[in-house]
């Protein structure tokens, strides 16, 4: 449906139009139906307060203002209700009740209009649902409504008020009149009910003018059909069959659409002319453009078949100057590894001269060391043979100090023995030998020193003795194997004689190898230069090659590109003359 509307404009203009005019008519009775509302409540509120007027008027005020001096339910209070009850009863209202309007202006109900021992009869200043704008109405001396009150305990009705006076004027409250809301809406159902013809004529008469609304759009946009038909006949070229239609169908209003129809009329009669002619050009010109690619076409296909023979000649080239550049550059490496070689020969037979002059050199100075070594040894070995006459003589001074030592703690032991025998004596003495009783003591304890003095040298010169005894055989020793140095450190300096006279010869051969060998290094260097030179022509010759070859990669591609485009050309001027025929001129 939503397609359907997107492609017709005359439906969505009716659709618009159709729902605009529904919507005024439903406004239309929904406003009638609210009016009538209006009216039945107002007609029914003027029609209570005319009544609460003329019964207010009826009634004694003296009597309710003395009933309001003592509130209470007596004599007074039930005639008064009983009065209120049959007024009610004649009016067919829902409540009649009298009302005080207290010191704050709250509306007390203080008589209900209602038989005794009604459960829906109001009590004694009760609050009644009185609205401020109908108090003050009131209590300005006039009459005064209600809308509908909804009331959970009481019901729906609508309230009408008139004052009570006494004579001189002095408000003494208001008589109110509630009429059940049901009434209310009989009223407006009946109301209604009376004007659906009234509905339904507005109802035919907006069909009617949708159905009028309906007949002049399509009637005016029907030339639309025709112009879409002849531009879409343009649209596929049919250009003669376009303005056949055009002229079939003429519009002859003077609106927009009659304008739009002049202006497609004149566009396809110009329009059918200028493309005539460009047609019978493009024709001609087309069997030229087809007869042209179709040589193009033959001439780009030879071209690429001789592109291809080159590039693959030029692939042929390229690999072998690859494979020289290739070889030179091994042949360079080579060379250069062989140069290398030459020159860390060179360099160590030159390091091994100098060390060969070093080594002779140090093997003359190790020829002089040696002899004087040799000398040195001779010396060594007479200064330990005077060591060990030494070491002999100190051995027997010291058996003969130890002899000495034996006859001194002989007297240290003699002295110990006088010094006990005067300390006896001395004790014998009694008081007269105290004196020499610690001369005694005293010799005993340097008799004491002395023998442990004597025992200490004796173990010292011992110690001696035996340290003497051991370095006397270890001269021996020592002796014996100096002598044999003398003789090994003479066929030492024998033998570096010889060593001088060898490493003489070694030298003078290792200087010899050393010139040649920089000779044939500075040989190497130069075929090694030359080689580099041929690879870095090797290097050229293939880089070029490879440009040559990268140039006819893209001659070949662009070849392509066109032996391509001249097909694509040729199929679209074969399209092109197929489209210029189907159109009809």
């Amino acid at each position: 449906m939503v397609h359907f509307m997107k492609k017709h404009l005359v439906v969505r203009i009716l659709a618009v139009i159709t729902a605009v005019m529904v919507a005024i008519a439903a406004g239309n009775v929904v406003t009638q139906i609210v009016q009538t509302e209006s009216a039945v409540e107002e007609a029914v509120n003027s029609y209570n307060m005319r009544i609460a007027e003329s019964y207010a008027g009826q009634l004694q005020p003296e009597r309710y203002a003395e009933f309001l001096q003592r509130p209470e339910e007596g004599d007074l209070y039930w005639s008064l209700r009983q009065e209120l009850d049959r007024f009610r009863k004649q009016i067919g209202a829902l409540y009649v009740y009298f009302v005080k309007l207290d010191e704050n202006n709250e509306p007390r109900i203080m008589i209900d209009g209602r038989p005794q021992g009604d459960t829906d009869a109001s009590p004694i200043n009760e609050l009644a649902d009185m609205p401020p704008d109908a108090i003050k109405a009131v209590k300005a001396g006039g009459t005064a409504s209600t809308p509908i009150i909804v009331n959970p305990e009481y019901g729906t009705y609508l309230s009408a008020y008139a004052p009570v006076k006494l004579a001189n004027g002095t408000l003494v409250g208001a008589l109110g009149i509630d009429t059940d809301a049901a009434v209310f809406d009989r009223l407006t159902a009946n109301i209604i009910k009376d004007s659906i013809p009234l509905y339904a004529l507005v109802l035919a008469v907006t069909v009617a003018g949708i159905a009028i609304v309906i007949w002049f759009v399509r009637r005016a946009l029907k030339p639309l059909h025709t112009l879409t038909a002849s531009a879409e006949l343009m649209a596929g070229g049919d250009l003669a069959q376009a303005s056949a239609i055009l002229r079939a169908t003429p519009v002859r209003s003077a609106d927009e659409i009659g304008t739009a129809y002049k202006s497609m009329l004149t566009m396809s009669g110009n329009l059918h002319e200028r493309v005539r002619g460009l047609v019978v050009n493009m024709d001609k010109t087309s069997d030229q453009l087809v007869a042209s690619s179709e040589t193009f076409a033959g001439h780009a296909d030879r071209m690429l078949a001789l592109s291809e023979t080159m590039n693959e000649s030029v692939r042929h080239i390229d690999a072998g100057a690859e494979s020289q550049k290739q070889s030179a550059d091994d042949s360079a490496i080579a060379m250069e590894e062989i140069s290398q070689g030459i020159v860390r020969i060179a360099e160590s037979s030159s390091t091994v001269s100098d060390a060969a002059i070093r080594a002779l050199e140090i093997a003359r100075a190790g020829e002089l060391a040696m002899g004087s070594m040799n000398g040195q040894i001779r010396d060594i070995a007479s200064t330990a043979a005077q060591t060990l006459d030494n070491a002999k003589r100190l051995k027997a001074y010291t058996d003969e100090i130890d002899d000495v030592l034996g006859s001194v703690r002989e007297f240290a032991e003699q002295t110990k023995l006088l010094a006990l025998n005067a300390s006896i004596e001395a004790a014998r003495a009694g008081e007269h030998g105290q004196g020499f009783t610690v001369v005694a003591k005293e010799v005993r304890k340097l008799a004491d020193a002395s023998a442990s003095a004597v025992h200490r040298i004796t173990d010292l010169l011992g110690n001696i003795g035996k340290e003497s005894g051991s370095i006397s055989e270890e001269m021996e020793g020592a002796s014996r194997d100096i002598t044999e140095g003398v003789r090994l450190s003479g066929e030492a300096a024998e033998s570096f004689g010889h060593t001088v006279s060898a490493f003489r010869l070694v030298s003078e051969q290792i200087i010899d190898i050393s010139a040649t060998t920089e000779q044939l290094s500075a040989g190497s260097e130069q075929v090694a230069a030359t080689v580099g030179s041929i690879a870095d022509i090797a290097s050229r010759v293939s880089e070029q090659s490879r440009k040559i070859r990268t140039l006819s990669g893209r001659q070949l591609d662009m070849m392509k590109q066109v032996s391509e485009a001249s097909s694509v050309l040729s199929d679209s001027t074969q399209e092109m003359k197929k489209a210029i025929k189907q159109v009809n001129v």
